[in-house]
């Protein structure tokens, strides 16, 4: 098997010395790097079972996180997917063809684990369906409701739980500016993405900010308009 790495890693290093990233299809390319996705979380969970971990004297998520330079919460995903690709063979089969991408089977791991046995194939068959036509982010709401339907209690409770974690923070800087942080709940969140989105459009050629910069720019007018008419007590100035 290590020749057979040594092949690949070959092959990585001839494509990144003669492809011309001017030609190279960014779909194929990602597509490729998420089929290596899907073999790393299988390889690192044969590595956890074998106990690789403990002669670390780490947790699995710890020992992944400093084997394969992630966070600890990318170390818990990939050990997820590991997990439950034996047990979905249709989403595991599709990752390797690469018909849909690595987040969409992500997502679909983890609602296999939060449902367990309630999890079937007739439910895997479904949500591989919409992977294959839906964005990650809908496929979440997919997943989202599919929970639901299975699970109410749990739903509710988490739905309870992520609320509770809510926070945002607005702080002055010295030079004038302000630094903005937080989490928010699901429905929060998704309304204010979309309010920005709206607002954050690329307005061609003219228009070069990044894409930081225009998230920026969308909520200052969207505070703006709320002022102006009325809805806000208070003004902006600049």
């Amino acid at each position: 098997m290590s020749d057979e790495l040594g092949k690949l890693e070959s092959a990585v290093s001839d494509f990144q010395l003669a492809a011309d990233c001017e030609e190279i299809d960014p779909k194929r390319l990602s597509s490729v790097v998420d089929r290596l996705q899907g073999e790393l979380c299988k390889v690192l969970e044969r590595a956890r079972r074998r106990g690789d971990h403990q002669l670390a004297r780490l947790t699995p998520a710890s020992w992944v996180a400093r084997t394969c330079g992630l966070s600890r919460r990318s170390a818990g995903d990939r050990l997820c997917v590991g997990r439950q690709l034996e047990s979905l063979p249709q989403v595991g089969d599709a990752l390797a063809r690469g018909d849909i991408g690595y987040q969409s089977a992500s997502v679909i791991a983890h609602l296999s684990e939060e449902l367990g046995e309630k999890f079937d194939a007739e439910r895997e068959g479904e949500m591989l369906a919409y992977a294959q036509i839906f964005s990650v982010e809908h496929l979440r709401l997919c997943c989202r409701h599919a929970l639901h339907v299975a699970d109410p209690e749990r739903f509710d409770k988490d739905c309870e739980e992520d609320f509770e974690r809510r926070w945002l923070e607005v702080s002055p800087m010295l030079d004038g500016m302000h630094s903005v942080d937080g989490i928010l709940d699901p429905v929060t969140g998704s309304a204010f993405r979309a309010a920005l989105d709206s607002l954050a459009e690329w307005r061609g050629p003219e228009d070069n900010r990044n894409h930081g910069q225009r998230m920026a720019d969308a909520l200052g007018e969207l505070l703006k308009r709320h002022l102006d008419e009325g809805r806000l007590s208070g003004r902006i100035s600049r």
